[in-house]
């Protein structure tokens, strides 16, 4: 199995706060994988560390980035000894041109001849709750279906994330994207934090090619929910439930994430 997370946005909504928060200047311009959180240089040194605990190494977690954030990573990676070779720019330089995140993650599987492995998808803003448990969650179903996880969230939540439904067994049945909460039943919202067997890897270019024929927008490509939306009906993929998780894509989420490592 090898991990790949994904750097490569360019956090306009939380660079938008920092222009007034001169308490947090320090910030600007830092990806947000790389925001310092708790006791450490960066969020991402978190999930660095768990893989570590795992046994995962360097060697394989991979990062794809942006051209203008991959000095910040670059920096990073220096500091703890992280292969230059595992970070890639995808050429772009501003959000207007960003490729999107589904575009981001084929174009490092096929960079870093990643399609003939398992696959372990991190969305390099995402932090998940100390309940979380890589072992567990890698133990749910060691072959066969991809695995995702999933938490529950209140009715006010519903449309403002991707909803999930599932069948008695976990597999999901359906996907919604920021439904209205009359819509369904299901409160199951599920983070970029994805397993993807290597047979399920094919559908993923599939998905692009489908969204580019049909002169779909970029925020078709932008939401990694909207891949799980194609790739249910054609690939199992089994849940596993976690507490919840903090998506650091603006200030006032980058302070509760901070102060949450903070008191761990």
């Amino acid at each position: 199995m090898k991990v790949l997370i994904l750097g490569a946005g360019y956090g306009t909504r939380l660079q938008r706060d920092l222009i007034h928060a001169e308490e947090y200047r320090h910030l600007r311009g830092i990806p947000k994988a790389l925001l310092p959180l708790g006791d450490r240089d960066a969020l991402i040194t978190y999930w660095l560390q768990l893989f570590k605990e795992y046994g995962i190494g360097e060697d394989d977690i991979y990062i794809v980035t942006n051209d203008t954030c991959y000095p910040y990573f670059e920096a990073w990676a220096q500091r703890h000894e992280v292969s230059l070779g595992n970070i890639v720019s995808d050429g772009t330089t501003t959000n207007d041109t960003r490729l999107g995140a589904v575009p981001d993650i084929s174009f490092a599987l096929h960079h870093f001849h990643l399609n003939h492995d398992d696959i372990l998808i991190v969305g390099g803003d995402t932090l998940l709750l100390d309940d979380f448990s890589l072992d567990a969650f890698l133990s749910r179903v060691p072959t066969g279906p991809c695995l995702v996880a999933t938490y529950t969230v209140s009715d006010d939540q519903v449309s403002k994330v991707g909803i999930v439904e599932t069948n008695p067994e976990g597999l999901i049945t359906s996907f919604l994207e920021k439904p209205d909460p009359s819509q369904t039943t299901s409160r199951l919202a599920c983070p970029c934090f994805y397993l993807l067997r290597r047979d399920a890897l094919k559908y993923i270019d599939e998905f692009i090619a489908l969204c580019q024929a049909n002169h779909e927008p970029k925020e078709a490509y932008d939401a990694t929910g909207k891949l799980l939306s194609y790739l249910y009906p054609r690939f199992p993929i089994l849940t596993f439930p976690i507490a919840g998780r903090i998506d650091v894509g603006n200030l006032q989420s980058y302070i509760e994430a901070h102060h949450y490592l903070l008191n761990k």
